[in-house]
């Protein structure tokens, strides 16, 4: 069992689909043992209204000062960053640099869940059932990201299998195309547990993590992170049975102590 003392993947009730305090979320972290913490809720994008995927842009101030709050607040009990999991999109390059630039935030991941160079109000991949033109744009979109420079690591890059009942080549090339980029770039790739403990019993189609894209993952010499991807304090809990098998199965090299 491995054992998990950071989280960099942690959301907050502002995106409309996450609950509780943002203390209380530092606070469970605590709780289990966690040293480095990062709150990364979805991005909010400056002329884009998404409710209940991601907190409207006139929340983004509140959600620093708050966040920068805690940081103080528990320097000396645990090391708090403050990011936001976001899409790559051309048309957001210059607004993710001067978030970084500025220091308004220390770090992005990549998290993939729509297309904003497509539309203002994109669809959600897991949307495009059994569309292969979409998964390969999907991946597509993914690489520029990991290329990008802007990411400390791909979140969920699994994420594509919910599109699909079952496995196919399709999901194999995809896999293997961002495996290749994530070792060209030594970017580290996430085990996201966040899905594993609410839909496996309930979805006709694939959850991540999927053990298949991790197997092949496990060709390659990759990197990998473990996300809680929290979206209530209570999911602060230790249980991530499923990334430490996956681990120890494919024998993963698993990042134990990352810095961001």
């Amino acid at each position: 069992m491995i054992k998990l003392d950071y989280c960099y993947h942690t959301h907050t009730s502002r995106c409309g689909h996450a609950f509780g305090e943002d203390e209380d979320y530092v606070l469970n972290a605590i709780k289990i043992g966690i040293k480095r913490f990062g709150f990364s809720d979805h991005v909010m994008l400056p002329g884009i209204t998404q409710p209940h995927s991601r907190g409207d842009f006139t929340l983004l101030n509140d959600y620093l000062l708050s966040t920068r709050k805690l940081q103080h607040k528990f320097k000396d009990i645990i090391d708090i960053k403050v990011g936001f999991e976001a899409e790559y999109a051309d048309r957001f390059v210059n607004y993710y640099q001067e978030l970084l630039a500025s220091g308004k935030i220390d770090y992005l991941i990549l998290g993939q869940h729509f297309d904003f160079d497509k539309s203002d109000n994109p669809q959600y991949i897991k949307q495009y059932k059994n569309n292969i033109s979409e998964l390969y744009h999907y991946a597509d979109q993914l690489i520029k990201g990991m290329q990008s420079g802007l990411f400390k690591y791909v979140a969920h890059p699994d994420l594509f299998v919910t599109m699909f009942k079952t496995w196919n080549e399709h999901c194999e090339k995809v896999t293997r195309a961002i495996c290749e980029e994530a070792v060209k770039l030594a970017l580290p790739l996430e085990i996201n547990i966040h899905a594993s403990r609410f839909w496996n019993n309930n979805s006709d189609f694939m959850v991540y993590p999927e053990v298949k894209f991790w197997k092949i993952a496990s060709q390659y010499p990759i990197k990998v992170v473990v996300g809680y991807d929290a979206h209530h304090p209570l999911e602060f809990d230790n249980q991530i049975d499923v990334a430490s098998e996956i681990i120890d199965k494919y024998k993963l090299t698993h990042i134990k102590d990352y810095k961001l």
